[in-house]
């Protein structure tokens, strides 16, 4: 049986309010359908209303009584090489992770956690899919000092190093050791490479970010509910009488149009200050603005860069540079942006700095694909809705609609077609494929999970093939193909692969 831990610490006291708001969180709707039945039922003078408030409170003090306990009960520190946690309010459970196999840690700063000057520091361990540890609540400084006992850094060595007579030891100007000490520490900070973005990049990248998703739900809702909130308003009745017609197309213009401009600002609020600094073998990413996160993630993670140049970037030369890392469950999935948006002449350089594993040649060019591989990205979808326009056109006008959309697809299967490639150098695999954006993969040798080659009839007849290659990722890994390679290039990928896999 684990021995108890003896000198353990507790967290901030707001961990005790996050943890009470938490379980009220859990709560909130039952209890409002709870007083919902209450208040319709018209029970509000009767004694049974008055009980329903009565046990709604009583559950509110419980959440908040085990909010508190659940802070008194949790203590952790760091002995034995070892993290040790122990926590439970009638069961108690106790986790001891090994140093050495603690792999990140990040820090995040909510809205609450600024107000009180503290943060919530996570633990993830190697292999793991969601935080191991999570210390809701710390001071700055107990935060820092932790991070650097859980990363093997030895402070106390260094005070004791320094604790000498002041008389002896002071500097030129005047100034002890442990000044002297910040000073350098503080040079050194300024010395490590360091990319930071700036609005106006943020505001490029905001143009296609995925927040446009969340944004067009909200607009959506709010679009669905405005008559019903102010129904003396009548906003759809007055479009429709001052654009006839047309009044449709308006509102889903306006609507996306509002959505566009949210999911704007939605990105700048949750990129803002986006930096990132390499301090040894590790990439330390801070950003947001309502609310902080910094994530620590060591290179040797990381098992694939994609370059990705969204439709909208492409004529001014931008990109975001994304990595896939081993070790992050789905609730990580933003620390895999590594930057939001540089130019391609600054690719090169900011890998060189801060994953230079990772970084190639500027002048290295693709491999383009064989010419009979047009065939491939071009005719399915054109033949599809060839065949979809001449079956519809007998039923509706309308259908002449599919000509359009087949041209279209002839034309973007082309495009497809025209930006494919791959390079193979000594140690590394690029891989270029377009989907909407243009997608460019860099995956190193000993990195590659797995290597497959498959082909249907006709690229067999053709005498192509695809390639796959999966990397370690999250759940199910990461995959990337390439349709449309020669049979003999995908053979030379193969061979390249095989003899040194570790």
């Amino acid at each position: 049986m684990s021995k108890p831990i003896q000198n353990g610490k507790r967290m901030h006291p707001l961990a005790a309010v996050l943890s009470s708001l938490g379980l009220i969180k859990e709560w909130l709707i039952p209890l409002i359908v709870f007083l919902a039945t209450w208040v319709f039922r018209g029970e509000g003078h009767t004694g049974a209303g008055y009980w329903k408030m009565l046990i709604s409170a009583a559950i509110v003090v419980v959440m908040i009584g085990s909010g508190i306990l659940t802070w008194l009960r949790y203590r952790y520190e760091v002995s034995d090489g070892m993290l040790k946690v122990e926590h439970g309010i009638w069961v108690t459970k106790r986790q001891f992770i090994p140093l050495e196999r603690i792999q990140t840690i990040d820090l995040t700063e909510g809205l609450l956690h600024r107000m009180f000057g503290v943060t919530r520091l996570q633990v993830q361990t190697a292999g793991g899919n969601k935080p191991e540890v999570v210390l809701s609540a710390l001071t700055l400084v107990e935060a820092q000092r932790l991070k650097e006992q859980l990363r093997g850094d030895k402070p106390a060595v260094r005070d004791e190093q320094t604790t000498v007579s002041a008389d002896q030891s002071a500097g030129p100007e005047g100034r002890l050791p442990g000044q002297l000490q910040e000073d350098q520490k503080g040079f050194e900070d300024e010395l490590k490479p360091r990319y930071k973005s700036t609005l106006g990049s943020l505001f490029i990248a905001g143009m296609s970010s995925g927040s446009m998703g969340l944004a067009i739900s909200l607009v959506a809702a709010l679009v669905s509910k405005v008559d019903e909130i102010f129904p003396d308003l009548k906003v759809f009745h007055s479009v429709a009488d001052l654009f006839e017609f047309a009044a449709i197309p308006v509102i889903i213009a306006g609507g996306l149009l509002i959505a566009w401009i949210l999911g704007v600002c939605l990105s700048i609020i949750k990129f803002a200050n986006f930096t990132v600094i390499r301090s040894g073998n590790e990439l330390i990413i801070s950003r947001g603005l309502l609310e902080r996160r910094q994530v620590t993630l060591p290179l040797a993670r990381i098992q694939a860069i994609r370059i990705v140049e969204e439709v909208l970037w492409q004529p001014f030369g931008f990109a975001a540079i994304h990595v896939e890392s081993a070790g992050y469950g789905n609730e990580k999935g933003e620390t895999t942006l590594l930057f939001p948006l540089l130019r391609r002449r600054e690719i090169e350089p900011f890998l060189q700095r801060m994953a230079p594993r990772f970084a190639v040649q500027p002048l290295q060019l693709f491999e383009a694909l064989p010419a009979k591989a047009w065939r491939g990205y071009v005719l399915p979808w054109t033949l599809f809705l060839a065949i979809a326009t001449v079956v519809t056109v007998w039923f509706t006008p309308w259908g002449w609609g599919g000509a359009i959309l087949g041209l279209a697809a002839a034309v973007f299967g082309y495009r497809k077609y025209r930006d494919a490639g791959s390079v193979l150098t000594n140690d590394l695999l690029m891989l270029r494929f377009r989907r909407l954006a243009l997608i460019t993969v860099r995956v190193p040798r000993n990195r590659i999970q797995s290597c497959r080659i498959e082909s249907d009839p006709l690229e067999r007849r053709w005498g192509l093939a695809t390639l796959g290659v999966a990397v370690a990722c999250r759940f199910a890994g990461a995959q990337f193909e390439l349709p449309g390679l020669q049979l003999s290039k995908c053979h030379e990928i193969m061979n390249w692969y095989r003899p040194n896999r570790k």
